[in-house]
């Protein structure tokens, strides 16, 4: 892996993942969000892992940013309130334990990476993390369908 594209793709992850998370503007978020996404997708090929750079490309960066524009234009809510003092704290505070979190987790081993085939990826995906994948999948359809609820009550 070229530590060199590692840190420009890191950079750039983290240009429009800011870009995602603090603009007011719904739509610019929800496109942000998808080059974040498509970013990461090209980590994954950097790690030399084809097979999880296409689930990635496939799944996180087209279909979860399309659902989010589409709930956008049917709940007509383009834009977003100003984040409040505490919420900012909280998003550092969040922020601050997930990379001490991330460090302890993986500052451990010989830095060795596997490469993973698709096959034993999928058993994976479909035997240890079938319930997790589940559980997210309904929380973004009952989502999907608040949003889809709640714009209709604004309109009548």
């Amino acid at each position: 892996m070229s530590l060199t594209a590692f840190y420009v793709l890191a950079a750039f992850i983290l240009i429009f993942a800011v870009l995602a998370v603090t603009t007011a503007n719904m739509v610019r978020a929800a496109l942000s969000l998808a080059v974040t996404f498509f970013l990461v997708a090209g980590l994954y090929l950097l790690l030399g892992s084809p097979a999880l750079a296409a689930i990635q490309f496939m799944v996180n960066a087209s279909a979860i940013p399309i659902m989010t524009l589409f709930i956008i234009m049917m709940t007509q809510s383009r834009t977003s309130p100003a984040p409040r003092t505490w919420q900012l704290v909280a998003g550092f505070l969040a922020a601050a334990a997930a990379l001490v979190f991330f460090k302890g987790a993986v500052g451990h081993g010989d830095g060795q990476i596997t490469p993973v085939s698709p096959e034993t990826l999928g058993v994976n995906l479909l035997q240890a993390a079938l319930l997790p994948f589940e559980v997210a999948s309904l929380l973004l359809l009952l989502a999907m369908v608040g949003a889809i609820v709640l714009a209709r009550r604004r309109a009548d």
